[in-house]
């Protein structure tokens, strides 16, 4: 049981990270559906082209890269934060 409380501990903290968090089991749509990216930015406010998206497959960047979406393909955790790093300018 102490196992299942740290795990559900970890997965808040991260979650605590993020400003909002779509998902689509909630929400009814699945990406690679243009309409789930869409509805995350309308949720933030922004447009597609303010926004950076990151996944590990390419069925679901090359939609929101179409919707102007800056998108990053994710293989490792390291190129990733990398990657990210680059985009938004963290020196």
């Amino acid at each position: 049981m102490a196992r299942t409380s740290e795990r559900a501990t970890a997965v808040q903290s991260v979650m605590d990270l993020f400003d909002y968090i779509l998902e689509s089991s909630k929400v009814g749509i699945r990406k690679p559906n243009p309409k789930f990216y869409l509805q995350a930015c309308d949720a933030l406010s922004i447009e597609p082209s303010q926004a950076v998206y990151l996944d590990d497959l390419g069925v679901n960047l090359k939609p929101a890269r179409e919707l102007g979406m800056t998108t990053i393909k994710v293989v490792t955790e390291q190129q990733a934060l990398d990657d990210l790093a680059a985009v938004v300018d963290l020196s």
